[in-house]
C-alpha cells in the first residue's frame, strides 16, 4: 500500500519536476509591429522540451489589452474588442465568450496552460491563432525564427470621450454592470435608492459618449439609462429592476473600466441568511470557549469526618493535613486569581463519599480537580518519603496499586458501597480512563507542571508523576489529579505535614503549579480562538 501511494505521489510530481527542470531561463521572442515602425519588442516565453509557451500577461500588457487575474481560481482573462479569452492554470481548455451575447465556446489546446512566477504561459502557436481569429488583426507566427509579426491599421487619434459604453453580464450572484472607459476612473460614487429603483453613478472629471450609451439594450435588470453631463462630472442614472437589491462598485486589475455588481434580492437574502448562520456559529463557538475557560478550580481535601485517613507516627491525622492544605491553597487562588472561582468538596471536618466529590466538581462546572492526600506505609515509622502526583489509569506498579487500594478502602464507610462500586473492576478502569481521554492531555500537563513547582519549592523529595485507579477521580469531567503530599509514616515528613508552615509551603507550591498551568491553558485557548 505504501509503495502504491509513493508511485501516485511521484506521478503527480513528475509534471512539476519537468517544468522546473526545463524552465531554467526566460527566452525572448521578437515582436515586429509594422504600423508604428517601432523597434522590436519582447515577450517572456518558456521552452519546455521543444514546446514554446508565451506569457499571456506580457502579451496583454504589450498591446494594452484589459486583463484580469483571479489568483484564488487560478484564472487569467484577456478582453479583446468583442470577446473575452479565459484560461486556467494547468488546464488545456480555453473559454472564448462573445461580449454582446455572452455565448461561450470551449477550445482545447494540445498542452495545458502553465503558471510560473505569477505569469500564465499558453502554448504560443495556438494562443496566437485564437488571438488572430477573435481580435480581427493580422498575426503571423513564424515558429522557426520564433518571430511574431503583428499588423493592423494605425490606431486612431486619442479618444474624445472618457466613457465609451455600457455592458451588462449575468453572474452567479447577480449581474455585472460595466462602465467602459478609456482611462482609469478614480473619483466616483454609486448610490442605489431601493424605494424608487434608481441607481446613481457619478464620475468626477469625466465626459461620456452619449450616443454609444444609447446603444445599450435595456431589459428587466436595467430598464432605462439617463446621462447627465456637467463641466465637472457625468452622472449615469440607471432605472433598475425590482429584483436588484444592492449595488457594489468593484475594481479589476488590468482594465480602466468601472464595474458595479448588481446583487439580486434572492442572493442578498441568501447572503444575509449565511451571515446570520456564521454569526450564530461564532456565538456558539464563543460560548463554548467561555465554557472552556479555566474559571472554576475544585479543591478536594481527602478523607474527613468518620474517615480520618492514614495516621502518622505521632498520631497526625491525614484528614486534618489535607483540609489545612486545601483551605490555604484555596485562599491563595481567591486572593491572586480574581477571575477564578474556588469550589471545595469540604471546608470542615465532615465525611464526603468518594463518588460525591466528583459530582460536586461536575455540578460546579469545574475546569480543574485537585484531590489532596497524604501517603503512608503499613510499617511505621519508615524511611519511605517524597510527594507523588497521580493520574487516573490502572496502576502500573505494585506500589501505585497498593496506594490506590488504601485510598479506595474508604468506600467501606459509605452506605451501599457494594452496589455503587462493584463495576469498577481493573478491566473497567481502562474504559473509565478512556472516557476521560478528552482531559488526559491537560491532566498530564498539570501533573508535570505541579510536580516541577513542588520540587523547586519544597524540601520533600519528588517521586514523580504516576498512575493508579483512584475512585475519587472517577467521573471527573475535567482535568484531574491526586496529590500525595508526603508520608505521614516518615517522622521527618510528618513533622512538615502537621506544621502550619509546612502546610503553607505545600499550598504555595501547588498554587504556583496551578498559576503556571492556567497561563499555559489560557494561551492554548487564545491560539485556538485566533485560528478559527
Amino acid at each position: 500500500m505504501k509503495e502504491l501511494r509513493l508511485r501516485i505521489s511521484l506521478a503527480l510530481l513528475i509534471p512539476f519536476l519537468f517544468l522546473f527542470q526545463q524552465a531554467d531561463a526566460f527566452e525572448k521572442i521578437t515582436i515586429r509591429i509594422n504600423y508604428a515602425n517601432r523597434p522590436p519588442s519582447y515577450l517572456k516565453a518558456l521552452d519546455l522540451g521543444g514546446a514554446l509557451y508565451v506569457s499571456s500577461n506580457d502579451f496583454a500588457t504589450h498591446f494594452s489589452l484589459p486583463f484580469a487575474v483571479s489568483r484564488e481560481r487560478s484564472k487569467f482573462e484577456i478582453r479583446l474588442p468583442h470577446h473575452r479569452l479565459k484560461m486556467t492554470a494547468h488546464n488545456p481548455f480555453v473559454v472564448i465568450t462573445e461580449v454582446a451575447t455572452n455565448v461561450s465556446s470551449v477550445y482545447q489546446v494540445p498542452t495545458p496552460v502553465q503558471f510560473l512566477d505569477s505569469l500564465y504561459y499558453a502554448p504560443a502557436h495556438h494562443f496566437f491563432e485564437l488571438v488572430e481569429r477573435f481580435s480581427g488583426v493580422g498575426v503571423s507566427w513564424e515558429r522557426e525564427s520564433r518571430t511574431l509579426s503583428y499588423s493592423t491599421t494605425p490606431p486612431p487619434p486619442g479618444p474624445q470621450f472618457d466613457i465609451t459604453g455600457i455592458e451588462l453580464e449575468p453572474r452567479l450572484n447577480g449581474y455585472l454592470l460595466t462602465v467602459k472607459a478609456n482611462r482609469k476612473l478614480n473619483e466616483y460614487e454609486a448610490l442605489l435608492k431601493q424605494n424608487d429603483g434608481w441607481l446613481f453613478v457619478t464620475i468626477a472629471n469625466a465626459n461620456a459618449d452619449t450616443n454609444a450609451i444609447k446603444q445599450f439594450k435595456t431589459g428587466p435588470i436595467v430598464r432605462q439609462i439617463l446621462t447627465f453631463q456637467s463641466p465637472t462630472s457625468v452622472q449615469l442614472t440607471f432605472r433598475v429592476g425590482t429584483d436588484v437589491a444592492r449595488a457594489e462598485p468593484l475594481t479589476e486589475e488590468g482594465t480602466n473600466n468601472l464595474m458595479i455588481a448588481l446583487h439580486t434580492r434572492a442572493e442578498v437574502e441568501k447572503e444575509e441568511l449565511e451571515r446570520r448562520k456564521q454569526e450564530l456559529i461564532r456565538e456558539r463557538l464563543e460560548r463554548e470557549r467561555s465554557r472552556q475557560k479555566l474559571d472554576v478550580i475544585v479543591i478536594d481535601a481527602g478523607h474527613g469526618g468518620k474517615d480520618p485517613g492514614t495516621i502518622g507516627v505521632n498520631k497526625t491525622r491525614e484528614k486534618d493535613v489535607t483540609l489545612a492544605v486545601a483551605l490555604k491553597l484555596g485562599a491563595l487562588i481567591e486572593k491572586s486569581m480574581k477571575d477564578v472561582k474556588v469550589v471545595y468538596t469540604r471546608k470542615n471536618d465532615r465525611f464526603v463519599e468518594l463518588y460525591r466529590r466528583t459530582q460536586i466538581a461536575n455540578e460546579a462546572d469545574g475546569k480543574l480537580f485537585v484531590s489532596i492526600h497524604c501517603n503512608s506505609t503499613e510499617r511505621k515509622p519508615s524511611s519511605a518519603n517524597g510527594f507523588e502526583i497521580y493520574l487516573l489509569r490502572p496502576g502500573k506498579t505494585e506500589s501505585a496499586t497498593r496506594i490506590a487500594e488504601r485510598e479506595n478502602s474508604v468506600i467501606q464507610l459509605e452506605e451501599g458501597y457494594e452496589d455503587r462500586y462493584k463495576e469498577l473492576t481493573e478491566e473497567n478502569f481502562i474504559l473509565v480512563a478512556m472516557r476521560q481521554s478528552a482531559f488526559v492531555r491537560y491532566s498530564e500537563r498539570f501533573a508535570e507542571i505541579a510536580s516541577e513547582t513542588m520540587a523547586n519549592q519544597l524540601k520533600i523529595r519528588n517521586s514523580g508523576v504516576k498512575q493508579a485507579g483512584f475512585y475519587v477521580l472517577v467521573g471527573a469531567s475535567m482535568p484531574n489529579v491526586l496529590v500525595e503530599t508526603g508520608y505521614l509514616s516518615n517522622r521527618n515528613e510528618e513533622r512538615v505535614l502537621r506544621s502550619k508552615d509546612g502546610q503553607q509551603k505545600i499550598a504555595e507550591a501547588l498554587f504556583e503549579g496551578i498559576k503556571h498551568f492556567k497561563e499555559m491553558y489560557d494561551k492554548a485557548l487564545d491560539e485556538t480562538r485566533s485560528g478559527s
